[in-house]
């Protein structure tokens, strides 16, 4: 027995002694003060690699800090660039857990609300890597360490494996922009939207490259570009607000309230809340309108909807729904030639999208919910510009 306690008690011995020589030296507030300095200054020239471990220490030292935090998740998505992806999965889960720990904890940065979308995927399995990516390891590798002329020369040859590889294009542009070389980085961007125009990104990216150089205009109809491209990611958005603030815009839907539409209650019947936008005049001319647009929404609900989408097995709120729901209001207006000093606001506005047939682009953009959502991808591909123009007509302001 003895023995045996000698051995327990050495075997407790050395795990405390291991535990002791694992845990991280004691620094002094100087001392942590000159290591963030450092890894900041290294973050800031785009070295992630090399910031990442003095991040990993900082944020053991200070857990609280939200700071140290989030730029350790951004590092961290730097490392898994150049992983396996199988090992990049694990990474960018942990990268996703501290931008969810930081956000509870009340960093609601833009930073982490896009970093957190784009990171959505995180639970899924790994996928196969494409044509051309251990170029871009390399070049990754040469980003994330600050080399950024190898790193185009490396995304360059990612490209000419894999003509269609838009994130070697988009990282290309992206060297070249902090190269300062905007010329060769705006080619770059083209050429990933050209590659794939509904990805958002390359447009934002695009934008704030030209807003650097002072060509104002053309940085914002990248913006659109990229909400265009992505209606509903913050990111694209958030792009568009920016370089409003910078040049004296806001960004603000029309303000359009609807009536109410029919509902489905729990025993199927489809009921009618006669509730509508306030009008101009005593006699409330526009009780009609409300009741017309209810009226169509309660048929989309019952047999309506069966008719258009045979292949959907269940209802769900359509852009054709919406639009023709409208329309049937506005035809009460046109039908009984309302005076116009009668409608509402609201009215009024749907009465001009509708004449410039951009009412689908403000339903779509502006009053979107996630039946309507799905039927955005179908509606662009015929109509990219003119939602690009109802954007800048309607939803930027000049202050």
């Amino acid at each position: 027995m003895r023995t045996t306690k000698f051995i327990l008690a050495m075997g407790l011995m050395l795990v405390v002694v291991s535990a002791r020589s694992q845990a991280p030296a004691e620094k002094t507030d100087a001392e942590i003060k000159a290591e963030g300095e450092q890894a900041r200054a290294l973050y800031e020239k785009q070295n992630f690699l090399e910031a990442l471990p003095l991040y990993e220490d900082l944020h053991t030292r200070r857990p609280q800090n939200l700071l140290y935090q989030e730029r350790l998740a951004m590092t961290l998505l730097a490392k898994a660039s150049q992983q396996s992806p199988e090992d990049a999965q694990a990474t960018r889960r942990r990268s996703r857990e501290l931008l969810l720990q930081a956000k509870a904890a009340g960093d609601n940065s833009n930073l982490i609300q896009i970093l957190l979308e784009k990171l959505q995927d995180a639970d899924q399995p790994a996928k196969a890597e494409p044509v051309g990516h251990e170029w871009m390891q390399k070049g990754e590798t040469a980003f994330s360490s600050g080399d950024l002329q190898a790193a185009v020369g490396f995304y360059k040859q990612a490209l000419d494996a894999n003509p269609q590889y838009y994130v070697a294009a988009l990282f290309a542009g992206d060297a070249e922009y902090k190269l300062n070389h905007p010329a060769e980085a705006g080619k770059w961007f083209a050429r990933a939207i050209e590659i794939n125009p509904d990805v958002e990104t390359a447009y934002r990216y695009w934008g704030d490259c030209l807003e650097k150089a002072g060509d104002h205009t053309q940085a914002e109809a990248k913006f659109i570009g990229g909400i265009v491209a992505e209606p509903y990611s913050r990111a694209p958005r958030l792009g568009l607000k920016q370089w409003a603030d910078r040049n004296h815009a806001m960004v603000v839907a029309p303000p359009i309230k609807l009536p109410a539409r029919a509902t489905t209650g729990k025993d199927g019947h489809i009921n009618i809340t006669m509730s509508m936008p306030a009008a101009a005049d005593k006699d409330n001319k526009e009780s009609a309108l409300a009741l017309s647009y209810s009226m169509e929404s309660a048929l989309w609900q019952g047999d309506e909807f069966r008719k258009h989408f045979p292949n959907e097995k269940t209802y769900r709120h359509s852009l054709l729904e919406e639009a023709t729901s409208v329309r049937l209001m506005l035809s009460v207006v046109r039908e009984q030639k309302i005076p116009e000093n009668t409608l509402s606001a609201s009215t009024k506005l749907l009465l001009e999208l509708d004449n410039a047939g951009m009412l689908e682009c403000w339903i779509l953009l502006d009053d979107p919910d996630q039946g309507i959502a799905q039927d955005y991808a179908a509606y662009r591909k015929d109509h990219r510009e003119l939602l690009a123009k109802y954007i800048a007509q309607y939803d930027v302001h000049p202050m």
